[in-house]
């Protein structure tokens, strides 16, 4: 059950008990209405200082940001995104490429909405070592810059690596934290399911 659900299910249990015999200065009750708003008011919020805004090169409008960033493909110097801003649209034409590395792939190119200039292009069908690269957007490095969001400065996108590396630290520390919020969530629905079956009898 995921926390969205389950915090719906807590209301409407909460719901449920106003129905009983529960009175306002009931301290059970309120304990657990706190925890449950700690739980939903828990800031989960990501370190957005660290990130940074692509940029068309030639006009400066945002095609995107670095949450969208899965990774990029260093031989063809394209930046691998799962999503992009409503300011690169998508040509409805199919190109197809014969030679280099995209050779037999068909795609659509991604135009910016400010110039008009294409900035990279969405594969539509490739030979199967591209096929994990299908759909998702292409944008090539050279056509952009990256405002940095913690030093106000441009830097070109063509001189940064957007390669994703995955520390082991970091995966640990999110299993901790996920353990630890799933053992709040039971301690809570244990603390539920006693306070209802006591409202019921």
């Amino acid at each position: 059950m995921n926390r969205y659900l389950f915090l719906k299910e807590m209301s409407n249990r909460c719901s449920l008990l106003s129905s009983f015999d529960v009175g306002p200065c009931d301290s059970t009750q309120s304990s657990i209405a706190d925890q449950l708003k700690a739980v939903k008011d828990r800031d989960t919020r990501r370190d957005y200082m660290n990130g940074s805004v692509l940029q068309c090169r030639t006009c400066n409008t945002v095609l995107g940001d670095s949450l969208g960033i899965c990774g990029e493909i260093q031989s063809l110097q394209l930046i691998v995104c799962l999503k992009v801003s409503d300011d690169v649209s998508v040509s409805k034409q199919l190109e197809m490429s014969l030679d280099g590395h995209l050779a037999f792939s068909t795609y659509h190119l991604l135009r910016c909405a400010g110039c008009k200039s294409s900035v990279g292009l969405a594969l539509h069908s490739t030979p199967e070592h591209l096929s994990a690269l299908r759909n998702l957007f292409l944008l090539r490095k050279e056509l952009i810059n990256c405002y940095m969001l913690r030093t106000g400065k441009y830097v070109q996108a063509s001189k940064m690596s957007f390669i994703h590396r995955l520390m082991d630290k970091d995966i640990k520390e999110l299993k901790q934290d996920l353990e630890a919020q799933l053992k709040q969530v039971k301690i809570l629905e244990g603390m539920m399911d006693k306070l209802c079956t006591r409202s019921v009898d």
